[in-house]
């Protein structure tokens, strides 16, 4: 466990306040965590490894083409097929799993040699910054060779996670990054790389959370919960107002979809804290996604799961119900697409949603008043109904599902 902070907030809520939070807490420490040997067979076995062991395979691999390029002329990389036809969703756990199906890219022909002397290029900066022991941003693997990769998105970024988990070990392991659009604020305390942090004292606008993950260590905190806000916006109303001085919180943001270092930082939070997580979302589809993801997994990154994902998540708001039950003028709540009807349907008929029923309820009143509303909806009832009636309302009163 971690050690707790000795920092006092005069003005903090009393624990009768926090009773249904404190509960929750309570809940989470007596749960069974999912353990890497409680995953089903027949999925990809993804391992912590470290730089020496990833570097020794990245040698192995090359050793493998270059004698069956002597032997048969045409070399193949076998790959762990990313394709949603391989993802798995196991209800145990309540993750996304990636399959045991491979793909082979081949010597073969003009496309095929691109790929393949592509995906080579990655092992080789891989190994590059592992023998270096130096990080480095998937932008700048992009960089390094423009017109063998193309496009970053559809290029190097897919190579790089193929590579990850061909080596059977997650993306933070292969020191590359992505962006550190990430923002925390609030109590805990952790070293980055040695260097002291503390997140009461990052001003209005929170800190970045860290890409390099390794980096993070000895984190210790005196907050009962933790406060996931889709937007940037939001998250910096809660931070200006220092919240988390009245209700004892950590505050994090993805500034919308998060990327890989927010969803690793939340899981750990989650897990070494024993903090429950609660997740202020957009009453649309989109939101709900964002929920999922840090929820569930992603299909994209299905291999690496059980490192990004946080299954016991609450949806804390702003659900559709809340729209009436918190008088949103009309003019506030945007009209659904055809688009967002259809997405909100086919997310009702996902594993995921269908085993919590209050979220079923809340998206089928979406789709009946096909009506959405944005976090920053709720300033129509005042600029700081937010921070000081919204939430404490929901937190006093447990109002999540």
């Amino acid at each position: 466990m971690a050690s707790k902070s000795k920092k006092k907030y005069p003005n903090q809520v009393s624990n009768k306040k926090l009773a249904k939070i404190l509960e929750e807490r309570e809940k989470l420490k007596n749960s069974q965590r999912t353990k890497i040997s409680d995953l089903p067979e027949g999925i990809q076995q993804i391992e912590d490894l470290n730089r020496q062991e990833i570097m020794r395979r990245i040698e192995e691999l090359f050793r493998k083409v270059y004698f069956e390029t002597i032997k048969n002329g045409t070399p193949l990389l076998s790959v762990p097929s990313r394709s949603s036809s391989n993802v798995i969703y196991d209800q145990k756990s309540e993750l996304l799993l990636l399959g045991e199906k491979y793909v082979e890219r081949k010597w073969n022909d003009l496309g095929a040699i691109k790929k393949f002397t592509a995906q080579l290029r990655v092992y080789q900066i891989i190994y590059e910054l592992l023998d270096l022991d130096i990080h480095g941003s998937k932008r700048e693997v992009f960089y390094t060779d423009v017109s063998l990769f193309g496009d970053q998105h559809t290029g190097s970024d897919p190579l790089i996670e193929d590579c990850a988990v061909s080596l059977g070990t997650y993306r933070k392991n292969i020191h590359i990054t992505a962006n550190d659009r990430g923002l925390v604020v609030g109590r805990i305390k952790y070293l980055d790389n040695g260097d002291p942090i503390d997140c009461t004292r990052q001003g209005s606008s929170g800190k970045n959370v860290n890409p390099m993950q390794d980096h993070i260590t000895d984190m210790e905190s005196d907050a009962e919960f933790i406060l996931v806000i889709e937007k940037q916006a939001a998250f910096l109303r809660l931070a200006e107002d220092k919240f988390y001085e009245k209700y004892p919180c950590i505050i994090l943001t993805g500034s919308g979809q998060p990327n890989v270092a927010t969803r690793i930082f939340l899981r750990r939070m989650n897990h070494e804290l024993e903090l429950p997580v609660f997740a202020i979302m957009d009453s649309d589809p989109y939101g709900l996604d964002i929920l999922r993801v840090y929820g569930l997994g992603s299909k994209a990154l299905s291999y690496e799961s059980y490192e990004l994902a946080t299954p016991d998540i609450k949806w804390l708001g702003v659900r559709p119900s809340d729209l009436d039950k918190y008088n949103l003028p009309q003019n506030c709540r945007l009209p659904m697409t055809k688009e967002d009807i259809s997405r909100a349907k086919s997310m009702m008929e996902e594993d995921f949603v269908k085993v919590r029923p209050e979220w079923i309820k809340e998206l089928d009143l979406m789709v009946k008043t096909r009506k959405k509303a944005e976090i920053q909806a709720l300033a129509s009832r005042g600029i700081k109904f937010f921070t000081e009636e919204y939430l404490p309302t929901k937190i006093e009163t447990g109002d999540w599902v």
